[in-house]
């Protein structure tokens, strides 16, 4: 059943507030395309190992899934969506700029005169990091359902792929072209400055989200009315199991856990094993989601039309393929045409699995649904991280290294699921919990 938008804006306030989510949308972009990719090399500048790899990438995630939770609750006590999420963005805004003072304080001043605080704080930098990526992390991850909440009240659902495919494309495009500056800065500083520079992207990146910030304050909220639940109600999975929807709560958590069993040491196969320059790491990281966002306005288009349930079942026996794809040549010309390849499967996968969440949930429950989603996801992702981490240290190495034998476990492992959960997917507009 397709669920009608109600929710009447006038034209001028839509107009205003879509150009201001666009323009706060290309600051994001700026603050994405900065660290998204570069946390990780980060990391292994401060001498981080493949362990804290895996705990970078799901320590965040856990973290901020669970605290998603209570974003139903935050705007119940605000009664403001964008009160929200504008709190948690100028927050994320903060913990970037935190790190960028940190650590410039601590290695622009001679080890000799450094004082015990900052000794002990460069003694456990690892840990520190993570924690400020974490507090990044849930700070955007808190924010995010009240956004999507309030965009989809914008949006017509039968409009949502296109609008979201073209936005998405665009922005994307920008977000690529950051990351690569990036890694081309990067490449380019001298060895005893890429610390400095670091710094330097961090803190523009901050910069960016407070600009960010300022142009999510010009945005319009509609007439709104959330439900008035406790955060998570007694019988949700009893209303769950009611409708097909649980299935894609399955399909995306169990997928999201293969795929996170290798995405977060694609930098250190890269940067260590294939030792890679700054400059071709950031290259062939920022090749799929350039494509990804190029084509993700066509895809959807395609979803708009034959259904988003559909192309999720055309996309991802074709993800389960592109991690073997990386075991059978460490070219760099052959891993630009995986990526390529990658994006464009990738793209119809992320816009028809994003719009599913607003297809499947009516306005007033949309922030606890798209929350518990999130939930379920991150507990998976983080799962997946933190056991890719561990087996890579106990399982034989394949070309080398054992990282290709664990891109072979999850693409062995993607597959499986799509056969499992592939064909019993089925088109959902509207889900009630």
């Amino acid at each position: 059943m397709i669920h009608n938008n109600k929710i009447q804006v006038k034209k001028s306030k839509l107009r205003q507030t879509l150009k201001a989510s666009f323009l706060d949308g290309i600051f994001a972009s700026i603050m994405f395309g900065c660290v998204q990719d570069y946390f990780t090399p980060f990391l292994l500048l401060i001498k981080g190992t493949v362990v804290h790899v895996g705990i970078l990438s799901a320590i965040p995630n856990i973290t901020a899934s669970v605290l998603q939770v209570f974003s139903h609750k935050f705007v119940q006590i605000f009664k403001s969506r964008k009160t929200v999420f504008c709190i948690f963005v100028f927050l994320q805004a903060v913990t970037l700029l935190l790190c960028a003072i940190l650590f410039f304080t601590v290695y622009a001043i001679e080890t000799d005169i450094v004082s015990y605080c900052l000794s002990l704080v460069k003694h456990h930098q690892i840990e520190i990091f993570i924690t400020i990526v974490t507090l990044y992390t849930v700070f955007g991850s808190i924010g995010n359902p009240a956004w999507a909440s309030l965009m989809s009240d914008l949006i017509p659902a039968h409009k949502r792929g296109k609008y979201f495919g073209f936005r998405n494309s665009i922005l994307g495009v920008l977000l690529v072209l950051v990351s690569l500056s990036v890694g081309i800065t990067l490449r380019f500083s001298p060895a005893e400055y890429i610390m400095q520079t670091f710094v330097v992207v961090f803190l523009i990146a901050s910069v960016s989200r407070f600009i960010s910030f300022y142009y999510l304050l010009k945005m319009h909220e509609p007439p709104f009315e959330i439900e008035k639940a406790s955060i998570v109600p007694a019988n949700i999975f009893n209303s769950i199991k009611k409708n097909d929807f649980l299935i894609f709560i399955a399909f995306m958590s169990f997928m999201n856990f293969a795929v996170y069993l290798s995405a977060p040491f694609f930098a250190v196969l890269m940067l260590q094993h294939l030792s890679f320059s700054y400059f071709e790491y950031s290259l062939v990281t920022v090749s799929a989601p350039f494509i990804m966002y190029i084509a993700m306005h066509s895809w959807g288009n395609i979803a708009d039309k034959i259904g988003n349930a559909k192309v999720l079942t055309i996309t991802s026996p074709l993800i389960a393929i592109v991690p073997i794809l990386w075991v059978l040549n460490s070219h760099i010309v052959y891993l630009l045409i995986v990526q390529i390849f990658s994006g464009l499967v990738w793209s119809g996968f992320t816009i028809s699995s994003f719009n599913y969440m607003f297809d499947a949930s009516v306005s007033s429950k949309r922030v606890r649904y798209i929350s518990y989603l999130n939930l379920i996801n991150g507990i998976m992702i983080s799962a997946g991280a933190v056991s890719g981490g561990y087996l890579i240290q106990i399982l034989p190495p394949v070309n080398g290294s054992s990282i290709y034998t664990m891109l072979l476990v999850s693409g062995i492992l993607r597959l499986g699921i799509t056969i499992v959960f592939g064909k019993r997917l089925k088109e959902m507009r509207l889900v009630k919990i």
